[in-house]
């Protein structure tokens, strides 16, 4: 199934009708500030099994989730004082904050680590799936996987080869339109200090300077 919705506007009922997918276990491709990803409802775990089944991915990993707002972030990861500082001034953006993970998040999604990777994208899309949700949505890219066009070997950017390739794998596509694939910036702040982890679409200036 593949659905159009307006990244501006999206319209209610296209919404409510991606979130009875995650709801009943479904897995989604939908789109973010750095791409379009992977999605299912984080306390899903038939959806969680079939997004890992789909990605190929072992399921011990650490896995990001997408958040609504810096209040929903603080339910499921522990975020004192200096962290929401830090945070505030990046999120919503194209960032990815690791932290710790609090116990109303499953090990089966936070790891051995007990960690997880928080976004909260720029996109009015994401913050309407989770709205509705009620909850986040467990997030996996689709950076990793290309296709060769034209005699070129190009990340997947268009719905339309996504939907090609992924289908009859998932339960739905959300057509944004063409999004060239970014890596989002990945910012430890589990430990004691602060660790860049991997320098991405969103600027580090800001870091450096303080």
């Amino acid at each position: 199934m593949m659905i159009q919705m307006h990244e501006d506007n999206p319209k209610k009922r296209d919404v409510d009708t991606i979130v009875n997918i995650l709801k009943n276990g479904g897995v989604v491709i939908y789109p973010t500030d750095t791409g379009y990803a992977f999605g299912c409802d984080l306390f899903n775990k038939k959806g969680f099994e079939k997004l890992v089944l789909v990605k190929k991915v072992d399921k011990r990993k650490t896995f990001s989730f997408v958040c609504s707002s810096m209040s929903q972030l603080s339910e499921y990861a522990d975020c004192p004082k200096e962290c929401f500082m830090i945070i505030k001034e990046f999120l919503p953006g194209p960032y990815t904050f690791i932290m710790k993970a609090l116990n109303s998040v499953s090990k089966t999604v936070s790891g051995e680590k007990k960690k997880v990777g928080i976004r909260i994208p720029l996109n009015n899309i994401d913050h309407a799936l989770v709205e509705g949700l009620g909850n986040p949505l467990i997030s996996s890219s689709l950076n990793k996987f290309s296709e060769i066009i034209e005699g070129d070997l190009l990340p997947l950017s268009d719905p339309v080869d996504i939907e090609r390739i992924f289908g009859k794998q998932v339960d739905a596509i959300i057509d944004c339109g063409v999004i060239e694939p970014e890596f989002s910036t990945v910012i430890d702040i589990s430990g004691d200090g602060i660790e860049i982890i991997r320098q991405g679409k969103g600027s580090i200036e800001r870091l450096i300077q303080e």
